[in-house]
């Protein structure tokens, strides 16, 4: 049984956590500063710093913890079911506020825009994913849509589905954007063939295909920047 003094010792270190954080929030603070933060929350009365750390030493980062799998986080020690509910709570309400954010004053005028919209969609994911940005006449979004998802370095993509979602949403204009999950920035020869059946599909209808981006860790890549659209 853990003695009483280190009881104690415990909870005065999680309430000097928060108190820190109430008083001046939580810039410049390490990563594994943050997850004993949000731990706190998680696991009563136990030493948390161990477990913090433990979990960036495995992951890298707040972002890695952030990504990883369930199965992943339950290989650390004191991680239970309370903190992977916890941490996959904290990303999907992360995402879905940036996604909101960005609803709110959203009017898609370049390659940089449309990343910054999409990369709440397809940053992190393991696997690759095809999200489709659906315009107005103004370019404003009016829908966005995950149309495929697939393996680690293949997701198929097909124009006939984008196109009858791009009819139903009253598009006059689609940006198409995928993830690889590698690092890689680089169009595979798919990528570029998929991109020009789909402008072939689109362009009877009128409906304009302003971009195909590809997003990493690294950055992202248009091919309406590179002159390939």
């Amino acid at each position: 049984m853990k003695d009483k003094a280190d009881i104690f010792s415990s909870e005065g270190h999680r309430k000097r956590i928060r108190e820190k954080y109430i008083s001046g929030g939580c810039a410049g603070w390490h990563d594994y500063e943050l997850l004993e933060l949000l731990l706190t929350y998680a696991i009563p009365r136990r030493d948390i710093k161990p477990i913090a750390k433990s979990l960036v030493e495995k992951f890298g980062s707040l972002n890695g913890v952030l990504d990883a799998e369930a199965s992943e986080l339950k290989s650390i020690k004191g991680i239970g079911e309370n903190c992977i509910a916890l941490l996959s709570i904290i990303k999907d309400i992360q995402k879905i506020y940036l996604q909101k954010r960005l609803d709110d004053k959203a009017l898609v005028t370049s390659p940089k825009s449309a990343c910054d919209y999409l990369m709440a969609e397809l940053k992190g994911e393991k696997n690759e994913k095809i999200v489709v940005l659906f315009l107005n006449k103004g370019n404003r979004p009016v829908h966005t849509e995950t149309v495929q998802e697939g393996t680690v370095d293949r997701a198929p993509l097909y124009p006939r589905k984008v196109v009858e979602k791009a009819l139903k949403h009253h598009s006059t204009a689609i940006i198409v954007a995928h993830n690889h999950p590698g690092g890689s920035l680089r169009p595979s020869e798919d990528d570029k063939n998929i991109t020009r059946l789909l402008q072939e599909a689109l362009s009877p209808l009128d409906i304009k295909l302003l971009d195909h981006i590809i997003i990493s860790e690294k950055g992202y890549f248009s091919f309406r920047e590179e002159g390939l659209l």
